[in-house]
């Protein structure tokens, strides 16, 4: 099942975000399994978020657990919330 994942993180900036996104996909021409799109931008409330389509819940979560997290802790970044749910529809033109 694909779904839309929307991380935010209130006290993250763009050079926090840039930072963690280097080190969990340190390779751009090599993105991790299951990753369709990936968005980040300054969330309206003020902080970070990030917009991702994956192939599947269990995908994110494995990339969750192995990357991005090691890497928002040895940052030492603040926490962010994240919110799963199912894909309806989508156009890529």
């Amino acid at each position: 099942m694909t779904v839309l994942v929307v991380n935010r993180g209130a006290e993250w900036t763009q050079e926090l975000y840039q930072a963690a996104f280097d080190r969990a996909i340190p390779d751009r021409a090599n993105p991790p399994a299951g990753l369709i799109a990936h968005f980040g931008a300054p969330a309206e409330s003020g902080g970070w978020q990030v917009v991702d389509v994956w192939e599947s819940e269990e995908q994110f979560r494995r990339f969750l657990a192995e990357s991005v997290i090691p890497a928002a802790q040895a940052l030492g970044a603040p926490p962010f919330d994240s919110q799963v749910v199912e894909l309806y529809n989508s156009l890529i033109p």
